[in-house]
């Protein structure tokens, strides 16, 4: 099994990161409006720069995350079919673990993937050519006469 290499983690976590301080940034907006609802005339402006800097913050934060977790082939940054499958490795393989995981937990999967007992299968030996055929044939599948 492969392991997900450390500055991927890292990459990750600062994706994450950036997505957590660009929403901050985003809704100081509203709160910031909200607090001066009860003074309108205040005469302070909303700083409106904020939730730009938080959207341009939550949307390069996504890229970043993306790229951490999927590497930068993987998410699509490099067009490397190869270095792709390379870096989704370990992605895939945690995906595929808990399918498994998931489909184990199915009766009719498990009944199915259990070997059923075999049934005893009882020949009957045709009286003209001595050929076994199945118990319920009515003719014989050598001779064709009836059994």
């Amino acid at each position: 099994m492969s392991k997900i290499s450390k500055e991927r983690k890292v990459t990750y976590y600062i994706g994450i990161i950036m997505i957590v301080l660009g929403f901050i940034l985003f809704f100081s907006v509203f709160l910031f409006t909200a607090s001066m609802m009860s003074n309108p005339f205040g005469g302070k402006v909303p700083p409106f720069g904020n939730a730009v800097i938080g959207m341009i913050l939550i949307i390069v934060g996504s890229l970043v995350k993306n790229i951490g977790a999927k590497g930068t082939a993987g998410s699509g940054l490099i067009l490397d079919p190869d270095k792709a499958r390379e870096d989704l490795k370990p992605f895939n393989e945690a995906k595929g673990a808990m399918i498994n995981d998931t489909i184990s937990k199915i009766d009719v999967v498990s009944k199915l993937a259990t070997p059923q007992q075999e049934k005893e299968v009882i020949k009957i030996k045709c009286r003209s050519c001595g050929t076994l055929n199945d118990e319920d044939a009515k003719f014989c599948k050598e001779c064709g006469k009836e059994i």
